[in-house]
């Protein structure tokens, strides 16, 4: 399984992409098997009027000759963003291998 991590700002460190790709290993490594390539988007909007920054994860999940899952995330710190949206990511694949099979 192959996981690449996308981010909206240049300065994301090896210890951030870490954690991203051993919680998405974490829900998904029992699907391996049955995933082409998993995509993560980071995306931290600070443009906003609140005062806190919002972090939004998208993640994109290409099956094996099925149609890509995609799960969508917004939380007010990056990494409840990464774990609701690894676990909806999970949940949608769980859906789509059971309702092809």
């Amino acid at each position: 399984m192959w996981v690449d991590v996308f981010s909206s700002h240049s300065d994301t460190t090896e210890a951030e992409d870490n954690y991203v790709d051993a919680q998405v290993r974490l829900m998904l490594g029992r699907y391996a098997g049955q995933i082409d390539k998993v995509e993560v988007f980071l995306l931290a909007d600070e443009n906003q009027t609140q005062t806190q920054p919002q972090f939004q994860c998208t993640i994109r999940v290409g099956l094996k000759g099925y149609q890509a899952v995609e799960a969508n995330e917004v939380a007010s710190k990056a990494s409840d963003a990464i774990n609701a949206c690894t676990h909806r990511a999970k949940r949608y694949v769980k859906r789509a291998l059971r309702l092809s099979g």
